[in-house]
């Protein structure tokens, strides 16, 4: 089923190579986790209970009940070095790009439904500016996890079928929590780009983002996945 829908939307965005997580372009930005047969089995069953929006997204980044399962302690210690994580989701309907995040630790993702996640490098970014033709497309296959590596540029999954997309969210604790924003000032140094906790953005002028003041540091078209 994965290779049918990568075929597809791969058909459908002529203009947009489309690479799997499998592929070895993807081992700069990170790498396929391994789980067995039983893990997947708990996963599946944990995140078909995570609701996915009628349209939109929706991010909780704790969840007690993902918390408890095998993924979670296993990244703990092999991801973050034992450090307190949190594990939530992502999910909804969304196909366009918006924004770029990156963060200092490494992201665990689990879905059960397939998805394409952007990906970018901090080191693309210049004065707060990144060119969204600089972009690799992965596209995860159902019922795959993933680590993403820290410091690389992604954002919220493009679903990859009408229905929408699951995404689980590990990241150190904290993550994404709100911090004091005072007004945002022009670009001045990478503490310009601070959103969130552990979290630095820039977005696409044309995005909701960039309407809450966000760094409108991405430049080119707002990718959107045709399906």
């Amino acid at each position: 089923m994965g290779s049918q829908i990568l075929n597809r939307i791969r058909k459908m965005n002529p203009d947009l190579e489309i690479l799997s997580c499998s592929d070895w372009d993807f081992r700069p930005y990170g790498e396929v986790i391994r789980i067995s047969h039983e893990e997947d089995l708990e996963l599946r069953k944990a995140m078909k209970r995570t609701p996915v929006p009628e349209s939109g997204n929706i991010y909780v980044a704790s969840d007690p009940s993902l918390e408890e399962l095998p993924l979670v302690t296993m990244s703990r210690r092999k991801f973050f070095g034992e450090m307190p994580v949190q594990a939530g989701y992502c999910n909804g309907r969304g196909y366009t790009m918006n924004a770029l995040e990156y963060h200092r630790c490494s992201e665990v993702n689990y879905t059960t439904t397939g998805m394409v996640l952007l990906l970018g490098r901090q080191d693309q970014l210049f004065n707060g500016y990144i060119a969204s033709g600089s972009l690799k497309a992965f596209y995860v296959a159902p019922n795959t996890a993933v680590v993403i590596h820290p410091g690389i540029l992604h954002f919220a999954p493009l679903r990859v079928k009408e229905d929408g997309f699951n995404c689980m969210v590990i990241l150190e604790k904290g993550t994404n929590e709100p911090i004091p924003l005072g007004e945002r000032a022009p670009y001045d140094d990478e503490e310009s780009l601070l959103w969130m906790r552990n979290k630095w953005l820039v977005c696409h002028s044309d995005s909701p983002q960039a309407e809450k003041g966000a760094f409108p540091g991405i430049k080119g078209r707002n990718i959107q996945l045709m399906i």
